[in-house]
């Protein structure tokens, strides 16, 4: 039997996130599962995130280089995830087959999603890879019974701070660039509690 479930991620523009179907209330309160990338380089991502700070007087902290990652897929039903999902999930996401590939940060900028304004770092070459990879996730998610739609307009992105002013689209002198050799799946709960479920290597 299939199940319905809603994405939690992504941005459509340099601009306003869409809208939720799902209260905000249920979603800060339901569990997640969450697909992404982790960068290899996130004490450069780190370093890139601290400069604009200061140089753009923002007062938000940037996360440390373990927390930044690349979100592909998240998804909840406005409740606890079951056990039988997760399992499905890890299953799908073991069918994925992708090539590893190299992803190259190079741009930065703030998205305005209402009263947040993260501050994020854009890909240039290698984000149409990163969506193909969350269209080959989100097809094993559908074969396995889990009913998802793709999202419109995903943007591939890292954020490395929340800001509390905007900084406009600037090009790093050097582009941060990654090997992208695998994926992972997490399972944040409710009370905020986070478990690693499984990581996946690419395999074209």
């Amino acid at each position: 039997m299939s199940r319905q479930l809603q994405f939690d991620f992504g941005a459509t523009s340099l601009g306003l996130r869409p809208p939720s179907r799902w209260p905000r209330q249920a979603r800060s309160d339901a569990d997640r599962l969450m697909f992404r990338l982790h960068p290899a380089q996130s004490g450069q991502m780190a370093t890139v995130a601290d400069h604009t700070r200061r140089s753009h007087g923002l007062s938000g902290k940037p996360r440390d280089p373990g927390q930044l990652r690349v979100s592909l897929v998240g998804l909840h039903n406005g409740g606890k995830i079951d056990r039988t999902t997760v399992d499905d999930a890890s299953a799908a996401a073991a069918t994925v087959r992708v090539p590893a590939f190299e992803l190259a940060f190079d741009r930065i900028a703030s998205f305005h999603n209402r009263e947040s304004k993260p501050l994020v770092l854009l890909c240039g070459k290698g984000a149409d890879k990163v969506v193909e990879l969350e269209r080959r996730i989100i097809d094993a998610l559908n074969r396995a019974g889990l009913r998802l739609r793709r999202r419109a307009g995903f943007v591939p992105h890292c954020t490395v701070l929340y800001g509390d002013r905007l900084v406009p689209e600037t090009p790093l002198d050097r582009p941060i660039v990654v090997l992208i050799t695998e994926f992972h799946l997490l399972h944040r709960s409710a009370s905020g509690r986070r478990r690693s479920v499984g990581h996946w290597p690419l395999l074209g």
